[in-house]
């Protein structure tokens, strides 16, 4: 479990994250979990798993325009806190298409 100190750095070093707090987030994320009730990653998949998460599909950092703006997607708290991070981790996914091949053209083998 986090530390309290551990949070509190967190949004020292991060002040965009009381944006999740505001009424304009929260409308926002209604919105797309209305219109995209399922994970979209567990959908491309062909597996039917209900989202949670509203992800901005393009790093904000701190952009207030893209934080509120979008893209974004629906994830599962699965996908979002694994796979999703870990290909922005990476630069590219890990993702394996039917021919057992890396599908991202980012990804180490395809290049």
């Amino acid at each position: 479990m986090r530390s309290q100190h551990h949070d509190k750095m967190r949004r020292l070093n991060h002040p965009w994250r009381a944006w999740y707090s505001t009424k304009e987030w929260q409308q926002i994320r209604a919105k797309q979990l209305r219109i995209e009730p399922n994970c979209r990653i567990c959908a491309e998949a062909g597996v039917r798993t209900p989202a949670d998460i509203v992800d901005h599909i393009t790093r904000h950092r701190g952009d207030r325009a893209l934080f509120f703006g979008g893209p974004f997607q629906s994830l599962c708290k699965a996908c979002h806190d694994r796979t999703k991070q870990q290909a922005e981790k990476l630069g590219y996914s890990t993702k394996i298409g039917p021919d057992g091949l890396p599908s991202d053209p980012r990804h180490p083998f395809n290049r």
